[in-house]
This record gives structure tokens, sequence and C-alpha cells, in this order.
């Protein structure tokens, strides 16, 4: 009988071990990485997101547009609360990827995660 040869390792192997992650964490990493995708390889949201930014760095009300004072006060509040939602939607999706490249790393071992200790 010939004798059972086993795989040589290569020599350059890391020795990274791949963490599982639960199922939050897998689901903020598939959001995250959707997101990020989104972001770098879609020309129609990369027109959505100059718009988006246009709205919460660029947005006032002419005072000469408006017939009252009152009426440029509802307008600049409108426009106030509309640039604080774009804001926000630009946030939420820069921390989503923020945390899926750090949720990738940690599942990829270069990032190990150590239990707290608490005193």
């Amino acid at each position: 009988m010939a004798a059972k040869q086993t795989p040589q390792r290569d020599k350059k192997q890391t020795n990274k071990v791949e963490i599982l992650l639960s199922k939050e964490e897998e689901k903020e990493l598939a959001e995250g990485q959707s997101l990020y995708e989104m972001d770098k390889n879609n020309p129609g949201w990369q027109i959505i997101k100059e718009w988006l930014i246009g709205a919460a760095y660029h947005s006032w009300v002419d005072p000469r547009l408006t017939k009252s004072k009152k009426q440029w006060e509802w307008q600049e509040l409108n426009a106030f609360h509309a640039s604080n939602n774009a804001k926000e939607l630009l946030e939420e999706i820069a921390k989503a990827v923020s945390q899926a490249e750090y949720l990738d790393k940690v599942k990829s071992g270069e990032i190990q995660r150590k239990n707290m200790k608490i005193r």
C-alpha cells in the first residue's frame, strides 16, 4: 500500500482564524456591504448623493421671494428640517459602511475583540 500523502502547507499562510458573528452582526455586515457597493458602483446613487449633500449643506430660503416674515420663517423651518433629514441619511449610510468594515475585519480575524473586564 502506498503511504497517504498530506497536502503541503504554504509557508506564507497566516494564522488568522475566521470568527463567527452573531445574527445581528451578520445582518449589519450584509447591509453595510450593500450600502458600500451602492455608494461606490452606482452612478444613479452618485447623483442622488450630490442632491442630498446640496440639501444638507447648501439650503436656505431667499427672503426676497417670500411675501411676509411669517412665510419666510415657515419656509426656513422646513428647509432646516429637510437639511437635517438629508444629513442624517448620509451619516447613517456612512456609519453602516464603517460598521461593516469593522465587522469584516473582526470576522476575518484581523481585529481581535477582547472580553470586557468588570471590576
